[in-house]
């Protein structure tokens, strides 16, 4: 998209399972992106309360003007909740021709410096949490991107380890990588393939895809396997590692939204066994992707939530 824990409280239904999601029970759990969370918690704990049940995973965004933001880390292990750090390498401004950001950069070292700190302070923190760095590399909007700003796809795997071995060096362990190319490669050349982005099990805790139904029309629907079943082929086949959905959603306009989040819980066990969590982007950007937008569309995804176990979590 353009844009946690010693102790994680697994997903509890407050509802006894709807039979629409009865094969969904092997799906072990949900997680948000909230505006506002995990700095303020309420915003979480707002929405947990109107799908009946908790988040595994809190992401949220921060770059690289800022370190490790122990106060917001911190009020996710407190709420139970594994913090996803989405450390993106750029001041915050946009466009994707910044030279200072460029892989080489990140390889080299230009945030040497930076990185070691951040590491020192995570590992100080002490509780688990999943940093996402170099997300969507497989795009073509954002500064790290292996198609722009000066970038080739093979010179993020460098700048990936090189990232990794810092954390490391510092003996971060708590630290858990998360890798989360687009679902869909733009190009989609063969060059920028995701494979192509792959840096190996050693420099990997879990695999994760981004990807989202921006409808719009009813030509440019998209159903949950539309947007996942290649990338889920691919990424399956690079590593055993547990994978998520680290962001994903579906607009409000265009189709029908209750029958695509009730087709994602469905789905999930189903289609996509390897998939052990989902984190739903639950903001009004580029569309309305919230599940609260409609009274149908909420009532869907609570009934998802409802069939959910935390028997398989990873």
């Amino acid at each position: 998209m353009i844009a946690t824990v010693l102790a994680v409280a697994a997903l509890l239904p407050l509802s006894a399972p709807s039979p629409a999601f009865a094969a969904a029970a092997a799906v072990p759990w949900v997680g948000f992106y909230v505006p506002g969370a995990p700095f303020d918690i309420a915003p979480l704990t707002s929405l947990e309360s109107m799908v009946g049940g908790s988040a595994k995973v809190s992401n949220y965004f921060q770059n690289t003007t800022q370190g490790f933001i122990a106060t917001a880390a911190g009020n996710a292990v407190a709420h139970g909740t594994i913090p996803m750090a989405t450390l993106e390498f750029w001041n915050g401004a946009n466009g994707v021709t910044q030279p200072s950001f460029s892989l080489k950069s990140i390889s080299g070292v230009a945030f040497d410096a930076y990185l070691h700190s951040y590491a020192r302070s995570a590992k100080a923190f002490g509780s688990e949490v999943w940093l996402r760095p170099l997300h969507e590399m497989n795009g073509n909007w954002y500064p790290w991107c292996g198609t722009v700003n000066g970038n080739t796809p093979a010179d993020f795997v460098p700048a990936w380890r090189h990232i990794k071995d810092i954390f490391m060096a510092e003996g971060a362990t708590n630290v858990k990588f998360v890798w989360a190319p687009n679902a869909d490669s733009v190009p989609g050349t063969a060059a920028n393939a995701i494979a192509a982005y792959w840096p190996g099990d050693a420099y990997v805790d879990y695999l994760a895809m981004d990807g989202y139904n921006f409808g719009g029309t009813a030509s440019s629907w998209r159903s949950f396997g539309s947007v996942f079943g290649a990338a889920y082929a691919t990424v399956t086949s690079l590593s055993a590692k547990p994978l998520i959905i680290a962001e994903t959603a579906c607009s409000e306009t265009g189709g029908d939204k209750p029958a695509w989040i009730a087709d994602m819980f469905a789905s999930l066990p189903a289609r996509y066994p390897r998939i052990v969590g989902v984190v739903w982007f639950n903001t009004n950007q580029e569309r309305d992707w919230r599940v609260e937008c409609s009274t149908a569309g909420l009532a869907t995804f609570t009934a998802g939530v409802a069939s959910l176990t935390p028997a398989a979590a990873a």
